[in-house]
């Protein structure tokens, strides 16, 4: 039956580490100081303090570097980084101006961390992540961040913008499944809280022209998805004298525009589905 490496060891176990420790202070004392110091073993159950780098570089293959767990109300991992020393021009990185102190509590890079920012430009920031172009011949797209969870995948909370996106296109939403792409309300969602606000353009897939030719009062546009419960409104982009949108009824895949009489010339008639 192997021992217990928790058990308590025997006196003379415990006599004989006292005895080498001690031999092993004298022998430091006696060193040149000259020599450096040995590295601090990195202890459990303690604040380690250290003015350099720890790191821990995992070479094996389909092996995980480090891996944390816990139990009860409180984070398996903490991250920070508190200010320090203000850096000065191009310390860090060619491009840094001068006078940062602080950078991201975690820095993360998949694969090649070539393009990403510098630690300078990250200050003020609690977690950055950066992915590389994901290779075309394979297909599919690289993501710095994936949250994943049967509830919400990503959440951000703030006084001013829980979530920001930049880019070409600053935030893409898809509904997988049949769900819904985007779902946005305004406070609780009640009374005359903004749910949108759009600033510039806004482009509609379920819009369009078209054209009633001369001699028609009516015209069929084909739309996967609308129902008899769509709401579809339509005008007249033309000018013509005494004619107007009489009614719009939709159907199963399509609607039809109905004018008061038909036109004389051909006409273009607008139109958008709400639902």
């Amino acid at each position: 039956m192997s021992s217990d490496p928790n058990a308590l060891r025997s006196r003379r176990a415990l006599l004989a580490a006292a005895a080498g420790g001690a031999a092993a202070v004298a022998a430091s004392a006696a060193a040149p100081l000259t020599v450096s110091a040995a590295p601090t073993p990195f202890l459990t159950e303690t604040a380690n303090a250290s003015t350099a780098e720890t790191s821990l570089a995992d070479t094996g293959d389909r092996t995980t570097a480090l891996r944390t767990t816990n139990a009860g109300v409180a984070p398996a991992l903490i991250a920070s980084n508190a200010a320090g020393v203000a850096t000065t021009a191009g310390e860090s990185h060619p491009t840094d101006p001068g006078g940062i102190t602080s950078a991201a509590g975690i820095y993360a890079y998949s694969v090649d961390a070539t393009d990403a920012l510098p630690y300078w430009q990250t200050t003020y920031t609690g977690v950055y992540a950066w992915a590389p172009e994901y290779p075309n011949p394979l297909g599919g797209f690289a993501q710095a961040v994936w949250g994943d969870s049967p509830d919400v995948g990503v959440f951000g909370t703030a006084g001013a913008v829980g979530v920001r996106g930049e880019g070409f296109f600053g935030m893409v939403a898809s509904g997988a499944f049949g769900g819904t792409g985007l779902r946005t309300w305004g406070g609780l969602g009640e009374g005359n809280d903004i749910a949108l606000d759009v600033r510039g353009k806004a482009l509609f897939s379920r819009s369009g022209r078209a054209t009633i030719a001369a001699g028609q009062s009516t015209k069929k546009i084909n739309v996967t998805g609308v129902t008899w419960s769509s709401l579809v409104f339509a005008v007249l982009r033309s000018n013509r004298s005494g004619r107007y949108v009489r009614a719009v009824v939709p159907t199963t895949g399509s609607f039809t525009i109905y004018l008061n009489t038909s036109v004389t010339s051909s006409t273009y008639v607008v139109w958008f589905v709400v639902n």
